[in-house]
């Protein structure tokens, strides 16, 4: 045989090998889940998280899917610009530490009322937060009118606004936030500084006690979404 011959049919016999392997939903580097079935096998609703939601006649939903304690301040923001006029859904740890290993990155979460709400939707606001001290929100996902419309609105109330880098630009289809009818939501990433300066703390406690400027902040986000 020719060796050009004998490599061209190497490469056939591997590709129909890696072609044929079964496709797994792989954890996130930083994520102690791969998506919500392992997280509810290894974790107990009402004592390690809780899950809220409302349905509206709404076609616009507004979700925290890192909320409670996992991401502090966002399940709080969520809920305020949905109020009773949208869709809400909120993921929350509530465990005594450690909450940050209830996070399952967007693109693997599929707690199947979060799916099902999105999936209805043809406006969809996901609330994040990142770590950082200063106040800055960053804005991503796919829906390009949205985010333009959500940084003007925010930038108008005196917030500063960029663009979300790579790791959180939520382009990615799969992206919960990109999940709905149209196939293109809103990511809303917020730093820490940001989210401490909507209440007195960001404990779990101090997260009941809000101030002046988380009201002007959800009424920013809730005249983009007019």
């Amino acid at each position: 045989m020719k060796k050009s011959g004998f490599l061209a049919k190497f490469i056939g016999i591997l590709c129909l090998s890696i072609c044929t392997l079964p496709i797994y939903t792989v954890a996130a580097a930083d994520d102690s889940y791969a998506n919500y079935n392992e997280l509810a096998t290894a974790k107990i609703i009402g004592v390690d998280y809780t899950i809220n939601s409302r349905s509206t006649a709404s076609d616009t939903a507004v979700i925290a899917i890192h909320g409670g304690s996992i991401e502090p301040g966002t399940s709080e923001l969520a809920d305020a610009i949905a109020g009773t006029k949208y869709d809400f859904y909120s993921f929350n740890g509530i465990m005594k530490s450690n909450n940050s290993s209830l996070h399952i990155t967007s693109t693997n979460f599929n707690e199947p009322i979060a799916r099902t709400l999105v999936k209805a939707s043809n406006k969809t606001i996901s609330v994040h937060g990142f770590s950082d001290s200063s106040k800055l929100t960053y804005v991503g996902g796919k829906d390009k009118i949205m985010i333009e419309k959500v940084k003007a609105s925010l930038t108008a109330a005196g917030f500063a606004v960029a663009d979300a880098p790579s790791y959180l630009g939520a382009t990615d289809a799969t992206n919960i936030c990109n999940d709905n009818l149209i196939q293109a939501g809103v990511q809303i990433e917020l730093s820490t500084g940001l989210r401490t300066s909507f209440y007195s703390s960001l404990t779990t406690t101090g997260r009941q006690t809000k101030t002046a400027d988380f009201s002007k902040y959800s009424n920013a986000i809730k005249a983009a979404l007019v």
